[in-house]
């Protein structure tokens, strides 16, 4: 899909090449009005977009967790008894 602000377009892979920058705010005026532009009229890059932008935040969630021992060991304990 190409989206196109004015007389410029912008298309899926332009904007996925955007991500970065527009997130770290270092995007130029031009390049992120279009950017906004494609993920108004384009939901697969806006689901692929917010995927994108929670990544860090779910890995670190992740990184967080620790199952306490006596869950683990009950864990293994189950499956070596059934597998």
């Amino acid at each position: 899909m190409s989206v196109h602000p004015g007389n410029e377009w912008l298309n899926c892979q332009e904007c996925v090449d955007f991500c970065l920058e527009y997130l770290e705010g270092s995007l130029a005026e031009r390049e992120r009005v279009l950017f906004q532009g494609h993920l108004d009229r384009c939901p697969e890059c806006v689901t692929f977009f917010e995927t994108y932008r929670r990544t860090p935040e779910i890995s670190r969630e992740a990184i967080a967790l620790h199952m306490p021992s006596n869950v683990r060991d009950a864990v293994r304990s189950f499956l070596r008894e059934n597998y």
